[in-house]
């Protein structure tokens, strides 16, 4: 059985806590086999004993150190390797450099799925907007390489009436995180939220909202024997 998870660092803005501080938590609380790190950097000292990682050092530039991780314990990760752009259009939008990665999830030297780790990155419209079409290509052009066994997670800075039908529409994807059963009513939710993955602020109102996702392609959903907020 293997856990899947992501999570957002919050390295972007007034980070809190120290790094190994994070890590441990992460480890102990969350305690992932694979993850999905977003607004993430690495420890200084490099990363923590039994953990392999796939990322951008120094980040997406010189104002903004952090970037996505895809990050595995005592799990083999390597860098995924298709044909992007095939058809070398000239309107083709890559994402953007350090928010997202793909990679295979090797056990016992074979590979049991490709994980495509992603960040909607803000630009001009102050959501995830602006990169959801490089995160799409992405993942049309691992898909069309033949590979049936892809997962799609992050934060995408999109509500879930947004980000949905994109991705079951145009990936063909299953919503892993709708599969939660039994949560409570989340009041005065945020575009249709189902879980609380954010609080925009720190005031007593400030809106619960959720902005991270985990994708399956139909192979892999039907595997899911538990999901969890």
């Amino acid at each position: 059985m293997i856990r899947v998870a992501t999570w957002n660092m919050k390295q972007a803005v007034a980070p809190k806590k120290p790094l190994p501080e994070l890590w441990e938590w992460m480890e102990s609380e969350i305690d992932p086999d694979v993850i999905v790190l977003t607004e993430a950097r690495v420890p200084k000292d490099g990363l923590p004993e039994g953990w392999t990682a796939i990322w951008t050092p120094g980040g997406i530039g010189p104002r903004r150190t952090w970037g996505t991780i895809i990050a595995a314990r005592d799990i083999e990760l390597k860098e995924a390797k298709f044909k992007r752009n095939p058809e070398r259009k000239k309107d083709y939008i890559h994402p953007h450099p350090a928010t997202l990665h793909t990679a295979d999830i090797v056990i016992d030297g074979e590979t049991w799925a490709t994980i495509v780790g992603a960040y909607g990155f803000m630009t001009d419209s102050k959501n995830g907007w602006d990169a959801a079409l490089g995160i799409i290509n992405e993942c049309v052009d691992l898909l069309d390489s033949g590979n049936e066994r892809v997962i799609l997670a992050g934060d995408f800075n999109l509500w879930p009436e947004d980000i949905l039908p994109v991705v079951e529409n145009n990936l063909e994807m299953v919503d892993i995180m709708g599969l939660v059963e039994d949560l409570p009513e989340l009041k005065d939710a945020v575009g249709g939220s189902r879980i609380w993955t954010h609080k925009n602020g720190n005031s007593p109102n400030a809106k619960r909202q959720e902005l991270d996702f985990i994708f399956a392609t139909d192979e892999l959903a039907d595997e899911v024997v538990a999901a969890w907020n």
